[in-house]
């Protein structure tokens, strides 16, 4: 059957059940899965850098204040050299509904983007009473702790792409958690890697 699923890419937050202030940050387990995790990883942040760094200028223009302080905290988290920031982490949801949510655990605004090959698949926002038009090259920034958003009924489009990719809708979600804004907001450059998360 079709593989569906979430990744969660970040370069450092609590181990699950820990609290980040006492047992430190360290980066996500998918991050490091495995014995060729890492260099996938870093395949995949060097091949996004170009769009990482076109959605960080649309955060500083966005959200000014929070661009500086999510920059400052990445930088002292950020675990691979290739990742631009400002986001700490990266969640890919792969053909999965999305049904109405906050993300609580964030830090301030996250950027929502999707790709694939899928009709329907609007963003609900439900607080607010709208829906979204949202299309592959569309992105929207949003304080995704604050307010519930969902993912309307998509359906995949027909037929295989020529790199043998099955149609389907892949949801990108790119935001700070809390919990490591608070460890890295004073910390310096590099600080995560050189304290081995603290």
């Amino acid at each position: 059957s079709e593989a569906t699923g979430v990744l969660h890419l970040v370069h450092a937050w609590p181990d699950q059940g820990h609290k980040a202030a006492k047992h430190g940050v360290h980066p996500s387990a998918d991050m490091v899965r495995g014995c060729r995790g890492s260099q996938y990883v870093y395949r995949y942040f060097k091949d996004t850098e170009e769009l990482a760094l076109c959605l960080a200028t649309m955060f500083r223009t966005a959200f000014p204040e929070f661009y500086l302080k999510y920059e400052r905290a990445f930088k002292a988290g950020k675990w691979t050299v290739v990742d631009p920031g400002p986001f700490l982490g990266r969640a890919v949801v792969w053909k999965l509904n999305v049904l109405p949510h906050q993300d609580g655990l964030d830090e301030g605004p996250a950027v929502i983007f999707p790709m694939g090959y899928f009709s329907g698949g609007e963003c609900y926002l439900p607080d607010l009473k709208i829906k979204l038009t949202y299309r592959p090259g569309e992105v929207i920034i949003l304080m995704a702790g604050a307010l519930y958003h969902a993912i309307g009924n998509w359906s995949p489009g027909e037929g295989v792409s020529e790199e043998g990719i099955t149609p389907g809708r892949v949801g990108n979600v790119w935001f700070f958690p809390r919990s490591s804004y608070e460890v890295l907001k004073d910390k310096p450059s590099g600080w995560a890697v050189d304290q081995a998360g603290g």
